[in-house]
């Protein structure tokens, strides 16, 4: 019985180790998207593709209450963004057509943002982008 109660305490620990890992992790990464972010440019299969001369101004900018907003080309589109620190992964969904954008979160620091998305066509790239100065 003396085990089993140690086990239990045992596992309780390191579940809620874990949480608080996981708490940290996401309240680190909101610290870190949490401002502008200029498109430099794309990557498919290893190759830089610059930015077409329309998308030269696109940013996305994150606020802390999780809300964001994208500049593509002039055009504004509004929406909320959550972080799973388990996966990675970065999800953004449109508030007026409630469409989902998925990516994966390759890289990210102070200076810089790479993150990993299929294209409306399939095409997987990677988008890099530094703070919007």
């Amino acid at each position: 019985m003396k085990k089993r109660i140690s086990y239990l305490c045992i596992v309780f620990l390191l579940l809620c180790s874990c949480s608080l890992a996981q708490q940290k992790s996401t309240a680190n990464f909101s610290d870190l998207i949490c401002k502008e972010w200029k498109l430099v440019f794309y990557e498919e299969d290893g190759e830089k593709i610059p930015p077409a001369p329309q998308q030269k101004g696109d940013r996305m900018i994150f606020y802390k209450d999780n809300k964001v907003k994208s500049i593509e080309a002039g055009a504004i589109q509004n929406g909320i963004w959550q972080y799973d620190s388990v996966k990675k992964t970065l999800v953004v969904t449109d508030n007026s057509t409630k469409e989902k954008m998925i990516m994966k979160v390759l890289q990210i620091n102070q200076d810089l943002c790479v993150l990993e998305f299929k294209d409306a066509d399939g095409i997987v790239l990677k988008m890099h982008t530094a703070p919007a100065k």
